[in-house]
C-alpha cells in the first residue's frame, strides 16, 4: 500500500467554496473531488496539477463546481501537487526544490514523497476501474493547445477530440501517468501556455465535453496527427541561459525569442541559439542519440537546425529546460 492516501471531497461539499483561491486552501493537498453523474454505474478520472506550476486544469475544475451541472458519469477529479502550487510565488514551482517529478514517477516509483504520491493516484485509478482517464497540462513555454498518447487507437483520437484538433503519439517512455495501463483510453491534454489566455477556456470546454458527453467513442472533428516526435534535453550539469546574443559563462545560451517556433514549420538551417561546446557534449536526444548529429549542427559557436522541423513544447525557462527538456520536435524522415 502507499504511504499517502488521497483526501476526498464531494462536488456538494463544496458548494460553499467561494473563491479559486477559497478551493485551494480547502483542498489543501493531494486529494480527488467526486462529481456524482446522472449514470452512477459508470466512472472517468480526470487528473491535473501533477506540475504544481500548471494551473489550467484546477481552474476549469472550480468553473465546472460553479455551474451546478451534472455530469453525464460519475467523474473522479485527482489533484496532486497542491503543496507546489500553493508555495510562493503561487503556481511557479514544478515540483517543490529537490523533489522527483512527480510525473516521472508511476512507471517505477522512487522512495519518497513523489513516488508514494504516485503509487497513490496509480492504485485509486486501478480501483476506480474507469472507462477513460484523461490527464489535463499546461505547456511550460507558450504555444497551442495539443493532445498526447502513446496508441493512436480510435477510442483515444475520439477522447482527444473532445479537447482540441491536435494529437501527437509518442513512443518515448518517461514514467508518466499516461503509460500507465488502466484498461481504458487514456489521453494527456496540453491546454498551452499558463499565461495564455485560450488555455484555461480550452481546460474548462474540453472538461465540460469530456464530463457531460454520455459516450466517448465519437471523434467530435478533424484531427491533425504528428507522430513520434523526439525529445531535446540537456546533458547533465550543463548550464542553460535564454539571451539574445551568446552568454560566454553557459555550456548553452538559446534565443529568448525560440518559443516563436512552436508548432510552425522551423526550415532548416535555422539558428536556434549559441554552443560553447560540441553539440554532443551539451544536448542529447531521449532514445535516438544518433539523430543528434543529422539534426542539429554547430558553425562557429551558433547552433541550427540541418532538417525542417516542427518544435513543439518549446520552454523559455532555464529550470525547467534542465529538469525536463528544451523541447520536442518532429522531423522528416531521415536516411539511415
Amino acid at each position: 500500500m502507499s504511504g499517502i492516501q488521497l483526501r476526498s471531497f464531494t462536488a456538494s461539499s463544496m458548494a460553499q467554496v467561494h473563491s479559486f483561491d477559497h478551493l485551494l486552501t480547502t483542498l489543501g493537498g493531494p486529494c480527488e473531488i467526486v462529481f456524482r453523474g446522472i449514470d452512477d454505474s459508470r466512472v472517468r478520472v480526470l487528473t491535473t496539477l501533477l506540475h504544481g506550476n500548471e494551473p489550467s486544469g484546477l481552474r476549469a475544475i472550480y468553473r465546472y463546481l460553479k455551474t451546478g451541472e451534472m455530469p453525464a458519469v460519475t467523474t473522479v477529479c485527482i489533484i496532486a501537487s497542491l503543496s507546489a502550487a500553493l508555495t510562493a510565488p503561487q503556481f511557479y514551482y514544478r515540483m517543490l526544490p529537490g523533489q522527483a517529478d512527480l510525473n516521472r514517477c508511476f512507471t517505477h516509483p522512487p522512495d519518497g514523497l513523489q513516488g508514494a504520491l504516485a503509487t497513490a493516484i496509480r492504485q485509486r485509478i486501478l480501483t476506480l476501474s474507469p472507462e477513460a482517464v484523461v490527464d489535463i497540462h499546461n505547456t511550460s513555454g507558450s504555444g497551442p493547445a495539443f493532445c498526447v498518447t502513446t496508441n493512436d487507437s480510435d477510442q483515444n483520437i475520439a477522447l482527444a477530440s473532445l479537447f482540441c484538433q491536435r494529437v501527437i503519439t509518442t513512443d518515448i517512455q518517461l514514467g508518466s501517468l499516461m503509460e500507465q495501463d488502466f484498461d481504458c483510453p487514456i489521453i494527456t491534454f496540453e491546454a498551452g501556455g499558463s499565461q495564455d489566455n485560450q488555455a484555461d477556456e480550452l481546460a474548462f470546454y474540453g472538461l465540460k465535453a469530456f464530463m457531460n458527453t454520455p459516450r466517448l467513442d465519437q471523434t467530435k472533428q478533424d484531427m491533425e496527427r504528428l507522430t513520434y516526435p523526439r525529445r531535446l534535453e540537456l546533458q547533465a550539469y550543463k548550464p542553460i541561459v535564454y539571451a539574445s546574443k551568446m552568454d560566454t559563462t553557459a555550456a548553452i545560451t538559446m534565443r529568448s525569442d525560440i518559443e516563436h517556433h512552436n508548432f510552425g514549420t522551423t526550415p532548416a538551417d535555422t539558428q536556434l541559439g549559441w554552443l560553447n561546446d560540441a553539440i554532443e557534449s551539451v544536448l542529447k536526444l531521449d532514445s535516438q542519440q544518433r539523430l543528434l548529429s543529422a539534426c542539429f549542427e554547430k558553425r562557429g559557436f551558433e547552433l541550427y537546425t540541418k532538417v525542417p522541423m516542427r518544435l513543439f513544447m518549446v520552454t523559455t525557462r532555464a529550470d525547467i529546460a534542465a529538469s525536463d527538456c528544451l523541447f520536442y520536435f518532429q522531423h522528416p524522415p531521415l536516411e539511415g
